[in-house]
């Protein structure tokens, strides 16, 4: 499990925690934060990244993980979900990307 702070669009600071259910590719979690629990499951295909989050009926094309802007810039346009619920997941996927590093964890 891991836990971190990120800051919204709007300044605003919250606390989230991804926990990992299987590494690799792809890679499943849950992120719980601000009450919502959302169960993602990210990972490579051939032509790039992508990111499902089924318990929402979504699905969406990522850039790099830590592309943060890009990457729920995508999920706000191309799906139903808002952008508060949007940031935390790309905050959650940056975060996971910078800690893969340090902890040699494994992702696609």
């Amino acid at each position: 499990m891991m836990c971190f702070r990120y800051r919204d669009s709007e300044g605003g600071s919250h606390t989230a925690e991804v926990s990992i259910i299987r590494n690799g590719n792809p890679t499943e979690m849950d992120i719980t934060t601000d009450g919502w629990v959302f169960h993602v499951i990210a990972g490579r295909h051939r032509d790039g990244n992508f990111v499902c989050i089924p318990n929402w009926n979504i699905g969406s094309e990522l850039a790099s993980l830590n592309d943060r802007r890009w990457n729920s810039e995508r999920l706000i346009n191309h799906t139903s979900m808002g952008r508060d619920n949007a940031e935390i997941i790309a905050a959650a996927l940056a975060e996971l990307e910078s800690k893969a590093h340090e902890k040699w964890m494994r992702l696609f």
